[in-house]
């Protein structure tokens, strides 16, 4: 124990250290303590921490810039105290704000929630805050100080704010402070006082979310963050009791062991109504065990947050209901809005959608895109698979049974049986370790609220030494910079991949990788459609983009394509268009890469791939001027993206492309030089 505090001790101080060390402008507050007669108020202003003592009598407004304004006259509240809301016509349910109170805020307004001047505007209809306020985002406070006015707004015309307590909530009253924004760690170092004491039961906010209850129901929907399972209704099916016995048992308890019997274990950890995630686990939850957990509970539908999911997403005929839509990443999101026994999706726009409809395609995301818009730098998947027998497979194209865990801001999202393959001409014969194909399957990403489109490439390092990693991470930015050649060209993104062999549990490789693009995606977003049958000569194409191809691959030194046998390339056409698009993929031959398997094709006059030679078929001079003007026009742009990659690339491999950058202008600009370098075939 002494060895523990000792550490806390160590921890606090570098907060303090680092709050004193650096200039910080974060303005965060106002943290309200009643104490007899008084008012002490805390906040930070522009990085400066600031207090104030005032006696209750005296007090006003508190109104600092930057900051929420707090009538200091009016910090009492009711406690939540019924569970149950009956003759309810409309209701508007939101999760997961996480801190992104200005994406909240403007999908309040959006439905008329609240007016342009963030009163409450919704009459005598609800809004339910199914869990989790805390975490992640940078306004947090001003979170809660909206929702402690809006709930007296609410009261006054009839109406009702519910906030739900989630995981984040409980864990931040019992001192798990591990996804807290740094601005909060910047609180929490200047003023020398542990993050969770501003939320004890003696602050104003502290006493108010201690007043909360975990779930509710208004008429026949329940409401509770992360969903009950079928061991806590066997054991507890009144929510007024389990909310009673969270408010008495839970929040003032940081010590529940996981061993101990009776409910209080039960309801707290995994299996418990704040962690629970069986209703997003396609293969471990069905409508069965739905509809068996809705009569126990007396309810027809059960309304949750937790999980993310790419938009609101409803199961087994509205049974349930999953409305983590990602607002958490601050980009976009949605409410779910009920009126008169209908639901439906309310996007940012302020359009509903009834969730009884078939989504649209332009209201849902492949797995990719959803995968792809996260801002979390640390996902991670990690893939439970027969591994030796995959590789004792691995030149057969045949799947195997696995498992995938998606884990992001360091959180388990969801887990799901999966089908995993090898992959690649080449790597899954001369890698240790092969690039990967996983089939996600229809029906799972139907339940999850995603497209068809189930497949997902992984390109793993060769071997997990580090030269085969930098490798990766350079075939990453080639993916990176072909984007701005070409939109529609396969995107790609960083994750972290974990192998764990399923016959003894344990991690075979645990390294830095890519997910790029499967051609359906590109087809699904762009709304091409692919060509795959018969020879396709270059008159087929569009010239300019063809003509920028050739040029891309001349750059980063590759060889390893053919248009003709579609090696390394994909054809679509675009709804319209007269000529086809080529896209190239699987850069690993490139000289810029630099795999030490990588030889040019024999057929080619060069002995090394780091020897440039264009590839393209009777350009014209007047071609390579407008290749020129091209290039001249981005090539701030390319050097910003090889500058960009200094988070994964190291200063060598940044250096060694910018080296090439300079190499292929000089080339493009020697005119001398264009018939032996660019007209040769």
């Amino acid at each position: 124990m002494k060895i523990n505090i000792f550490i806390l001790f160590l921890i606090f101080w570098f907060n303090v250290a680092l709050a004193q060390e650096k200039t910080y402008t974060y303005s965060d507050g106002p943290y309200i303590t009643e104490v007899d007669n008084s008012l002490e108020i805390q906040w930070v202003e522009k990085g400066i921490l600031k207090d104030s003592t005032v006696l209750k009598s005296e007090a006003s407004w508190f109104s600092k810039p930057g900051l929420p304004i707090v009538n200091l006259n009016d910090l009492s509240f009711k406690p939540d105290e019924s569970t149950s809301f009956e003759g309810v016509k409309e209701f508007v349910a939101i999760s997961d704000i996480h801190g992104q109170y200005d994406l909240f805020i403007e999908l309040l307004k959006s439905h008329k929630v609240i007016d342009q001047e963030n009163k409450w505007n919704f009459g005598k209809g609800h809004l339910v805050i199914v869990g989790d306020v805390f975490d992640r985002g940078d306004k947090v406070t001003e979170t809660l100080w909206f929702l402690f006015n809006l709930e007296k707004e609410a009261l006054s015309s009839g109406g009702k704010v519910h906030l739900l307590l989630g995981n984040h909530e409980v864990m931040v009253m019992h001192d798990d402070v591990g996804y807290i924004h740094k601005k909060y760690r910047y609180t929490s170092g200047i003023s020398q006082k542990p993050y969770f004491k501003f939320f004890s039961k003696k602050t104003i906010l502290g006493h108010w979310l201690r007043s909360k209850n975990i779930c509710v129901s208004i008429n026949d929907v329940a409401f509770v963050h992360g969903g009950f399972s079928k061991k806590v209704i066997d054991k507890e099916n009144d929510l007024s009791k389990i909310n009673r016995f969270f408010k008495d048992e839970i929040l003032s308890n940081n010590n529940i062991m996981k061993g101990d019997p009776g409910l209080l274990p039960l309801l707290y950890f995994e299996n418990g109504p704040l962690w629970y995630r069986g209703y997003a686990n396609p293969d471990g939850f069905d409508e069965e065990k739905a509809i068996y957990i809705l009569e126990k509970l007396g309810k027809k539908t059960i309304v949750i947050g937790h999980t993310s999911m790419p938009r609101i997403v409803s199961n087994y005929q509205n049974k349930i209901i999953l409305i983590d839509s990602s607002i958490k990443f601050g980009k976009t999101g949605e409410i779910l809005y009920y009126n008169e026994g209908e639901f439906f999706r309310g996007l940012l726009d302020g359009s509903k959608i009834n969730l009884e409809n078939k989504p649209k395609k332009d209201g849902i995301k492949t797995a990719f895109q959803y995968v792809y818009d996260l801002g979390d730098q640390n996902l991670r998947i990690d893939l439970i698979l027969d591994y030796g027998l995959l590789i004792k497979n691995k030149l057969s194209d045949d799947y195997l049974p696995g498992k995938m865990i998606a884990i992001h801001n360091e959180e388990k999202n969801r887990e799901w049986e999966v089908k995993i393959a090898t992959r690649g001409n080449t790597r899954r014969q001369v890698c240790n370790i092969p690039p990967l194909k996983i089939d996600l399957q229809k029906p799972n990403l139907k339940i999850l609220g995603f497209a068809k489109n189930d497949k997902l490439k992984i390109v793993l390092p060769c071997d997990k030494s580090k030269s085969f990693v930098e490798n990766t991470m350079k075939e990453h930015l080639i993916y990176q910079m072909y984007q701005l050649i070409d939109s529609l060209s396969f995107r790609t993104r960083i994750i972290k991949v974990g192998i764990i062999n399923a016959k003894d549990n344990k991690i075979k490789y645990d390294l830095d990788a890519l997910m790029i693009e499967d051609v359906d995606d590109i087809t699904f977003r762009s709304g091409a459609a692919e060509i795959k049958e018969g020879f396709t000569g270059i008159d087929a194409l569009d010239r300019e983009s063809y003509l920028k191809l050739v040029f891309f691959q001349y750059l980063i030194l590759n060889c390893d394509w053919s248009l003709g046998t579609r090696h390394n390339m994909k054809l679509i056409k675009l709804e319209g268009a007269d000529k086809l698009r080529a896209l190239p993929y699987d850069f690993d031959y490139a000289g810029l890469v630099g795999q030490n398997y990588a030889v040019p094709p024999a057929k080619f006059p060069i002995e090394s791939v780091l020897t440039p030679y264009f590839m393209g078929f009777h350009v014209k001079q007047s071609e390579i001027e407008l290749m020129l003007t091209y290039f001249n026009n981005i090539e701030k742009e390319l050097i910003e993206t090889i500058e960009n990659s200094a988070y994964y690339l190291s200063e060598k491999s940044r250096n060694k492309f910018k080296k090439r950058l300079e190499s292929f202008y000089k080339t493009l600009r020697n005119k001398k030089g264009w018939k032996r370098n660019f007209m040769h075939r």
